[in-house]
């Protein structure tokens, strides 16, 4: 196995080792790789400001002002002029949506909101399942702007986009529809270098999938392939997988997820990993050329000591830089959710680090 760990991974190789491989990766978890040793980007946030609770954060910018949009009972955001200090402004929803409840009446929180740009307006995907199954359903808001005092604010809801449903009713965590298994969570929408929607989203059982959307209803396009990008071994004492957001540079997509689960405390070892492609539809390379559908990613931040479970993340950039938003636990404060943004840099061989250059 050392071999294939260490080169990468063409399609002809693919094809080579694929009727053997996918057997014996049933039993293994992945390459090894040496643990992040480095001094790590500081955090920007200041965290005597409104920096918590922020969960599974994603970042817009509009008129001079940052937005960040959080994970809550009816999916709460905040604003910056600087990236540092931070301000509560309310909420996308006054109640939950009443398509989301047709669909799941137990629904009780707006989860993992994805917030970008498209032809004029600013979109927001957003979930909500129940807990500790892929009983789910991804949602679409719409705005003009994003200042609640601009005379234009107003959130439309545009409503069901993906549902997963449990296949069998004894067994709520193996999902999808009549196409695909996946669990229709933490949704991310993206447009490629050829002007073309998707949605990549998704979590362990059923792995990281992306699909192509309808460029005018943003919803699956008619014969869309579900395809999976990433996923991991399920028999492995953690498999968790999540958060998938794809971002495009120098010729390269790059595809970010968070491994391990998020939110069991002092065990909790939640972290951030990637690889990229030449193509949007895959296949992704880890570092040690290890693809992402097999298990692999290369790490990319486990921790910032005091804080732990480094992860859910979205990139933004600016004049000068990219910058990586994530959220962070406190273990001192119950473990309680804070924003993190730190500077992404980019490797001479074009790979992302939180490293200090």
């Amino acid at each position: 196995m050392s071999g294939i760990c260490s080169s990468t991974v063409t399609p002809e190789r693919r094809r080579r080792i694929g009727p053997w491989l996918g057997i014996a990766l049933l039993t293994m978890a992945g390459c090894s790789e040496p643990p992040l040793n480095c001094q790590i980007n500081r955090n920007v946030v200041d965290n005597g400001t409104a920096s918590s609770p922020i969960h599974d954060p994603s970042i817009e910018h509009f008129d001079g002002r940052y937005y960040v949009y959080s994970s809550s009972a009816l999916g709460s955001f905040y604003q910056s002029a600087d990236l540092r200090n931070w301000q509560a402004s309310g909420a996308v929803f006054d109640a939950m949506p009443d398509w989301l409840l047709r669909e799941i009446p137990e629904a009780d929180h707006i989860g993992a909101p994805d917030i970008s740009y498209y032809h004029g307006r600013y979109l927001l995907f957003y979930q909500s399942h129940i807990s500790d199954t892929c009983n789910a359903a991804t949602g679409l808001a719409t705005n003009a702007v994003l200042d609640p005092k601009h005379p234009d604010y107003e959130w439309v809801d545009h409503g069901l986009i993906l549902r997963s449903k449990p296949f069998y009713d004894d067994v709520p965590i193996y999902c999808g529809n009549d196409e695909a298994t996946f669990n229709a969570i933490d949704a991310q929408f993206f447009v490629d270098e050829e002007n073309t929607p998707w949605l990549v989203f998704g979590s362990t059982i059923g792995g990281i999938t992306l699909i192509q959307l309808d460029p005018k209803t943003l919803k699956p396009a008619d014969d869309a392939a579900y395809t999976t990008l990433a996923q991991r071994w399920l028999l492995q004492e953690d498999p968790i997988i999540e958060a998938p957001f794809i971002t495009f540079r120098d010729g390269y997509y790059y595809l970010f997820m968070s491994f391990n689960h998020c939110c069991i405390y002092d065990d909790t070892s939640y972290q951030m990993r990637f690889g990229r492609s030449k193509e949007v539809t895959g296949p992704y390379i880890d570092q040690q050329g290890w693809p992402l559908y097999l298990g692999g990613g290369s790490l990319l931040i486990a921790s910032d000591p005091p804080f732990v479970a480094t992860g859910h993340g979205d990139i933004m950039q600016t004049d000068d830089r990219h910058w990586l938003v994530h959220h962070a636990k406190l273990p001192a404060k119950d473990h309680l959710a804070h924003l993190q943004i730190r500077a992404l840099n980019w490797t001479e061989d074009q790979w992302p680090t939180v490293c200090q250059p």
